[in-house]
């Protein structure tokens, strides 16, 4: 989500935008929208209203190869691995393969590379939500923006980090604006290949989804 749009990783600003939040902790994106959602507010893990969540833990992704999707699957794989890890939460990310999928509704999880889709502009990545009633999350899909040069090497745009970021507003989580060092993956502004590893305010939000839902 961009500074506009919830869910873009953007040059300055990666990820889900949130109306002023304290400075410090995860949030979580809460939109009681029925259906293709790409913006939300940010609400802590207690809010009554609930946020956005998977009702279920195997979460199966696929990657479209056209044009920098190319040879960008260990990358990807090793964001989905950082989450899966998390400590107390059984949420398991895998990457099952290929497709020519966009970015549509078609109850398939992709990740591919392409123009638009929302995300112009300094926008790095933008991660749609599809919801049914009660916040459940049925499907997300993620498009890397083709306009940036992206990198597996560690130089910048780096694949991984990014995919790390926007796999985080896959799962329900907004971002946080906590500024400890190092910062957690869910910072509001792109940060290099630091992104890449999990902290603990990254894993304490899935944890909070895990234990609420």
């Amino acid at each position: 989500m961009n500074r506009k749009s919830l869910i873009a990783a953007c040059a300055v600003a990666a990820g889900m935008i949130a109306s002023a939040m304290p400075s410090h902790a995860y949030r979580m994106i809460y939109n009681t929208t029925v259906g293709r959602v790409s913006a939300g507010s940010a609400v802590p893990c207690s809010y009554s209203g609930g946020f956005a969540h998977w009702n279920i833990r195997s979460i199966n992704w696929y990657y479209n190869t056209a044009g920098q999707g190319w040879g960008k699957s260990t990358a990807l794989s090793s964001a989905m691995t950082a989450w899966t890890n998390v400590a107390s939460a059984n949420h398991v990310l895998t990457l099952a393969g290929t497709t020519t999928a966009g970015f549509v509704t078609d109850n398939r999880n992709t990740i591919l590379w392409a123009a638009g889709n929302g995300c112009t502009g300094s926008c790095l990545a933008i991660t749609a939500l599809v919801l049914q009633y009660g916040q459940v999350i049925v499907e997300t899909d993620i498009s890397f923006n083709s306009g940036w040069s992206w990198q597996t090497s560690g130089a910048d745009y780096d694949v991984q980090a990014v995919a790390a970021h926007e796999l985080g507003h896959s799962l329900g989580i907004h971002h946080t604006e906590l500024t400890s060092t190092p910062r957690p993956t869910m910072y509001a502004s792109y940060f290099g290949t630091t992104g890449r590893t999990l902290e603990v305010d990254d894993q304490a939000a899935l944890q909070c989804s895990e234990s609420r839902y």
